[in-house]
């Protein structure tokens, strides 16, 4: 991985306007967007793997984000994804999400796998909701050095990760700093995600006493403006609910927003064949699988994001 050496400039701090306005960011969050800046860099590696640059600094975490372009005969302005993987929030890696970026990026898309903070060692779901908002607001902040359209940016997420990506999208707030616009994606796609947190009892442990955990769960805030929205869901899943899924599906439409839900029989978590012990062992359906993934292309085809 390669640094680029930047001093601070008015790009800078326009970026850190841009996040957040600055009567409500705190010095050190300014500090850890500044440093997040300077750390980036651009590029691309010769053998085709993910270009590692460094989107946000915070505290004594580097984070990173996995960049996956496609061929040069794709437009300049190509549609971009960000994904998140899953774990619980506190397990797991970006390179979890790696081979379906890959797919992505043969599609013609620029395809992002995010590290995130775990909540360990202090650190809770917050954080990497931070992370998730940061993220975002990082990659429309160089859209045209990453080649990509910073009106067309959609976030994927697995479990945890789904999460994350649907709290970027309707939360107000996160750590009490109002969420901008630029810190959201702008379609969501959402593989068995958790999306109703506010009595889940697992996640008000990780909370650990640092906020209420209905501030932090995105079926307390879907509205209207709730970005086009594809959620994969398994029928069995014991781990998050299909009949959450369903409830945050039909509130959504009600709101008036665009939210597509795929259901499918007999599979739990991750569409896990395994329903009684998909907590620890999972085996994905094959063929529901690969149905969820033709389903979320047709999903980010219709909304032009495959286009070259």
């Amino acid at each position: 991985m390669t640094f680029l050496k930047l001093k601070p400039t008015a790009m800078a701090n326009s970026f850190l306007n841009f996040l957040f306005p600055c009567s409500s960011r705190s010095h050190a969050l300014c500090v850890f967007l500044l440093l997040g800046f300077i750390a980036s860099s651009f590029g691309q590696t010769p053998d085709g793997s993910p270009e590692a640059l460094i989107y946000w600094v915070t505290g004594k975490d580097s984070l990173k984000a996995y960049v996956f372009k496609p061929s040069p005969s794709h437009s300049e302005h190509r549609a971009a994804i960000l994904l998140f993987h899953g774990g619980a929030w506190r397990i797991g890696e970006a390179a979890w999400t790696f081979q379906r970026a890959r797919e992505f990026a043969e599609k013609g898309m620029v395809a992002i796998s995010i590290e995130y903070r775990l909540a360990n060692n202090g650190l809770t779901p917050i954080d990497a909701v931070e992370d998730a908002c940061a993220a975002f607001a990082w990659a429309r902040m160089h859209a045209r050095s990453l080649g990509i359209d910073s009106r067309r940016i959609a976030g994927y997420g697995v479990s945890a990760g789904g999460h994350l990506v649907a709290a970027a999208a309707t939360l107000p707030s996160v750590n009490g700093i109002k969420i901008q616009e630029v810190s959201r994606p702008n379609a969501l796609l959402l593989y068995s995600p958790a999306l109703n947190m506010a009595h889940d009892n697992y996640f008000i442990s990780l909370m650990a006493g640092k906020g209420k955990s209905e501030d932090y769960s995105p079926a307390e805030f879907i509205s209207k403006h709730l970005p086009p929205t594809l959620i994969i869901q398994g029928e069995q899943d014991s781990i998050v609910f299909a009949a959450d899924a369903r409830a945050f599906r039909d509130k959504a439409v009600k709101a008036g927003a665009s939210c597509d839900l795929e259901i499918y029989p007999g599979v739990g978590h991750l569409l896990t064949r395994n329903v009684i012990f998909q907590y620890k062992d999972f085996d994905s359906d094959p063929a529901d699988v690969k149905d969820a993934h033709q389903k979320e292309d047709a999903f980010l085809e219709k909304l032009g994001y495959f286009a070259n």
